[in-house]
């Protein structure tokens, strides 16, 4: 559960950490890709997959260049970036409802069995997930630290002015960025409808408790990101478990209320303020 909210959050922690801006409808263009997936699975699975997360790419790079760069460089604030993403992910909401004709669908990948370990029985696809939300974080640590694109978007994120002074073209920077985040928010859609199933709400739910796990963790901060999401799925699972599935939310929210009380800019803290 937790290696399927980390990607969602890394999502989240990409766009976040390397423009400043908080993309509420990540989690509305990632349930898109998912339904789009769906509707090509009759082809290809890896066709599926790769259009799906091709188009969520291509949507989110043009709303950070289309639309909230030039609004940043505007001086927009946090209120504002909020209300144009919401309005966003409603647009696409409805585009949802008007292109697909099912509220409620199934992704129907291979299964790879359960996998038991000291007495508990794991569905092998949810470790699928977890190993691959650390395996993209480690490809993103690796970028950053050994290429070319990984130190632009660094000093991107650290100083934006003089990364423009010194050539970096940080509008293509914020632009894959934001591509990057939308992808990664439809890998873990798709993870999510094949688990269970995607509604046309459910870009909202994975959105929104994507961005508080990220907060939890620290936002911006990937590292953090992807162990506030261990630690609330274990919550979630748990709770679940043992209070029944009515209690998760409950718990969960004291839990997050709980660490922010404590540490403000989360488990391992932010260098930016949301």
């Amino acid at each position: 559960m937790g290696g399927i909210l980390s990607l969602p959050v890394l999502g989240v922690a990409v766009i976040y950490g390397i423009t400043g801006i908080p993309n509420f409808a990540i989690g509305v263009i990632g349930v898109f890709g998912g339904f789009v997936t769906w509707y090509f699975l009759s082809y290809s699975m890896g066709l599926a997959i790769a259009i799906g997360v091709g188009v969520c790419f291509i949507i989110g790079w043009i709303v950070q260049r289309v639309l909230l760069t030039p609004i940043s460089e505007m001086g927009g604030d946090a209120t504002l970036f909020f209300i144009i993403t919401i309005a966003v992910g409603f647009v696409f909401e409805g585009m949802l409802r008007a292109i697909f004709p099912r509220p409620n669908i199934s992704l129907e990948l291979p299964r790879i069995g359960t996998i038991s370990f000291a007495g508990y029985s794991v569905e092998g696809f949810k470790i699928i997930a977890l190993l691959f939300a650390i395996g993209t974080l480690i490809i993103i640590r690796l970028m950053e630290e050994h290429t070319e694109v990984g130190k632009s978007w660094q000093a991107t994120s650290q100083n934006l002015k003089l990364a423009k002074l010194i050539g970096i073209k940080t509008t293509q920077v914020f632009s894959i960025a934001s591509g990057i985040g939308c992808a990664l928010a439809c890998i873990g859609a798709i993870f999510w409808g094949s688990l269970y199933n995607l509604q046309l709400s459910s870009g909202w739910d994975l959105g929104f408790l994507g961005f508080i796990v990220a907060v939890v963790g620290g936002i911006g901060n990937i590292w953090g990101g992807l162990i506030s999401a261990l630690i609330m799925g274990m919550v979630m699972s748990f709770s679940g478990y043992l209070l029944g599935g009515e209690w998760q939310s409950v718990i969960l929210y004291c839990i997050v209320i709980l660490v922010l009380i404590i540490a403000p800019k989360g488990i391992l803290g932010s260098e930016r303020s949301l």
